[in-house]
């Protein structure tokens, strides 16, 4: 008797797409199979998103097949694709932040009663059943612009699981994901995966993809680089085969600090979170870190800085100088520049070209009698471009149209311009490659270098490590720790998370 083999679930061969004059994915075979999880890495731009879209429908290719369970595919569109058993958790979110919760994870399916009405109560139990089992408990009638970031992607995660997909594309899910999270995430990736389920997962954190992934595949310039078992990669080869050379080291080197050097910046206020004081100072050449558990008042602190609120008694000085802060405008008018948590609704105007992006905190400095001095400001733009290495056709390209990676550029391109003298970056590498990783660490250290005082906030404990010249630690919203030279290790970072002693203050430097 011959067993029949059963073809595989994704067969993807000879894909091709071009966009004009650039071909994005260049005859790239890639394929899944039950129950498996398939790493898929590569920098910005190196053909993975676009991959991914012509087999979600959202492009069309050029040439080359989709297979389905042996079954040719031809998606014109999303609904056929989800149709078909495909499933999505963008990195960029597809939520309607002006609906509920339930009305998110109901889009595309909205059950019926027996009167062909939309069954409101099945959609609020069924999405309530539905975030359970992703570890989320909270109420379906909830606007999801009300959420913050990551309990958003959880309810991206949770309308994904609603249409009951086979073959499931993870887009960079853990982006906005704190570590506890990421433990929820991947076990329920694990539960789909002994379900048969086909799992597609992009990462730029390569020890995820390489804890998580059955096989990996890496991606370069729209071609397929490699594919093999996971267990055959370590990160170091993993991070050269997507580069094309071998990466020494990730981050620059920190200067020596003495405990001597002046201070440029000090903090003094009573978080409404704790209703606590906190204190702290930056001093000149230090990267500052504030570090800690997701949610612990880390960003109502730092927005505060930027005259957002979260906070009373305020006093703030930048070189002894004492100043006022009551919002954004007076921070930009002391030279307080803030890079926001999440680019695509407080970053950038995503309808503008590159060259409004880039000039938009400037665009005052430029004008003489109401009139702004375009030759200016497109020398500062194009300079920023060529300087930053912004991967554009032209800079009237509109932000949107842009990778991830290259729109975070823009962020950090208008404030480069801006030329801060404080700078706050809240996770400045989220959703970017190793390579762009690399050029906003040795950013952030010149900047750090040149005297400007600059404070980092991410979830990525590497970065503090290995970015950080001293990592203040919050708990409950106070500050638990202050750690420096070799005291910031991850496991006192994490025994500072959870720590319920309150240090006095935060100023000394070693």
């Amino acid at each position: 008797m011959v067993e029949t083999l059963l073809p595989k679930l994704l067969r993807m061969q000879g894909i091709v797409k071009k966009f004009g004059d650039t071909c994005a994915v260049n005859g790239v075979d890639f394929d899944c199979d039950h129950g498996e999880v398939h790493g898929l890495v590569g920098e910005n731009g190196a053909g993975k998103s676009t991959l991914m879209k012509v087999l979600a429908g959202v492009h069309s290719p050029d040439s080359g097949t989709v297979f389905i369970n042996g079954i040719d595919k031809r998606f014109s569109n999303y609904s056929e694709a989800r149709n078909s058993g495909v499933g999505v958790v963008y990195q960029e979110l597809s939520l309607l932040p002006q609906l509920t919760v339930a009305e998110n994870i109901a889009m595309g399916v909205w059950p019926k009663n027996k009167f062909g009405l939309i069954n409101w109560p099945s959609i609020r139990k069924t999405s309530t059943e539905i975030l359970k089992t992703i570890g989320i408990e909270i109420n379906p009638d909830l606007l999801v612009s009300s959420l913050p970031v990551a309990l958003r992607q959880m309810v991206e995660i949770g309308k994904m699981l609603a249409q009951n997909p086979e073959l499931i594309i993870f887009d960079e899910p853990t982006a906005p994901l704190s570590h506890d999270e990421v433990i929820v995430l991947f076990n329920l990736i694990k539960n789909l995966k002994k379900q048969g389920k086909g799992i597609i997962f992009i990462s730029h954190r390569l020890e995820e993809v390489l804890f998580i992934s059955d096989r990996i595949t890496v991606m370069k310039d729209g071609n397929t680089v490699i594919s093999e078992r996971a267990s055959n990669f370590t990160e170091r080869r993993l991070i050269s085969s997507m580069v094309g050379r071998e990466i020494s080291e990730i981050f620059p080197p920190k200067p020596n600090l003495t405990g001597k050097e002046n201070k440029i910046f000090s903090y003094d206020a009573v978080l409404n979170r704790s209703n606590m004081r906190v204190n702290f100072s930056v001093f000149e050449g230090e990267v500052l870190g504030v570090g800690g558990l997701q949610g612990q008042g880390q960003l109502e602190l730092l927005n505060s800085i930027f005259g957002l609120g979260g906070c009373e008694e305020l006093r703030v000085s930048i070189k002894d100088q004492k100043i006022t802060i009551r919002n954004p405008r007076q921070a930009m008018r002391h030279g307080i520049a803030l890079l926001p948590e999440n680019r695509n609704e407080e970053g950038v105007f995503l309808i503008l070209s590159t060259l409004s992006n880039l000039a938009s905190t400037t665009i005052t400095r430029r004008q003489k009698a109401g009139f702004v001095d375009k030759r200016a400001e497109m020398q500062a733009t194009l300079n920023m471009i060529d300087q930053l290495k912004v991967k554009v056709s032209s800079y009237r390209q509109v932000a949107q149209s842009l990778s991830g990676g290259n729109m975070q550029k823009l962020v950090i391109g208008k404030w480069l311009i801006f030329n801060p003298k404080v700078i706050i970056l809240l996770e400045p590498t989220k959703g970017v490659d190793v390579s762009t990783k690399q050029q906003i660490y040795l950013i952030i250290r010149q900047l750090a270098d040149s005297g400007v005082a600059v404070i980092v906030n991410t979830s990525d404990m590497i970065e503090l490590i290995g970015l950080c010249n001293r990592v203040l630690v919050m708990n409950h919203g106070y500050l638990t720790a202050s750690l420096s030279g070799s005291d910031i290790t991850e496991e006192k970072i994490m025994e500072a998370s959870v720590s319920n002693q309150q240090i006095p203050s935060a100023e000394a430097v070693l």
